[in-house]
């Protein structure tokens, strides 16, 4: 069975709608981590194809900004406030802020990537939040200079495979990593993005809709990860 993650990563609207376009054609589900307020996100807010969960930063207090966790993560939640999973930017995690994250009402977490490992099921930890792995993202595909005509993983109906794709890296159809290090000065430009596109070799976007055309030769069900975690009794009373 195949599930499907996406981190906004404060893409331009543009550059969201694009990847939201593509799931809603294939009508296929799909998680999506936020960073931000967006229209796009806000105008799919009762769409059941769609499950929106937290993506707060919390690098900028590695860097020294005096800003809280706690802070990070209520205004995140501001914007995004039916949340039940959070992914932490750059994965950032600890015993503490899995704590925290119980805290404020998430009952799960995604924060570990698990690369092409062949079988991956959700944890229940010790404060009951549930850690739910993923074993494809994109941008990491693409560091381990992989060709994206091959998945690396075992998409037999009866594996577990949680991926993660990123808007920009669906737009741009990234292939490489220098594919994206040539548009990422223009990130917040989606015109100028636009002349980035990879169209030559087998890139992202083409991989996502490979993987979208033939979900249900995958998957018999089509979920976002709360509702799988709910129909495998992972989380029992469903909300």
């Amino acid at each position: 069975m195949n599930l499907f993650t996406s981190d906004i990563d404060w893409a331009p609207e543009e550059v969201i709608a694009d990847t939201l376009d593509l799931f809603s054609k294939y009508n296929v589900k799909c998680t999506l981590f936020c960073t931000h307020e967006s229209k796009v996100i806000k105008s799919i807010d009762n769409d059941e194809n769609f499950e929106l969960g937290i993506h707060p930063n919390f690098m900028p207090i590695f860097n020294g900004d005096k800003t809280s966790i706690t802070k990070i993560i209520e205004d995140i939640l501001k914007v995004v406030p039916k949340s039940k999973g959070v992914r932490s930017h750059s994965m950032v995690q600890s015993t503490p802020l899995l704590n925290i994250f119980k805290e404020y009402g998430l009952k799960y977490e995604a924060n570990t990537l698990l690369p092409y490992w062949g079988e991956i099921h959700p944890t229940r930890l010790w404060n009951g939040l549930i850690k739910v792995p993923h074993n494809f993202e994109d941008d990491i595909h693409f560091m381990f200079n992989n060709s994206f005509k091959d998945c690396y993983l075992d998409l037999g109906i009866n594996n577990l495979n949680i991926f993660c794709f990123h808007p920009i890296h669906v737009f741009l159809n990234t292939d490489a990593e220098s594919t994206y290090l040539n548009a990422k000065k223009f990130y917040k430009d989606s015109k100028r993005l636009k002349k980035f596109k990879n169209n030559k070799e087998f890139g992202t976007r083409d991989l996502l809709v490979q993987l979208l055309e033939n979900h249900s030769h995958y998957s018999e069900k089509n979920m976002t990860v709360f509702e799988f975690l709910t129909y495998n009794k992972y989380i029992e009373d469903g909300n």
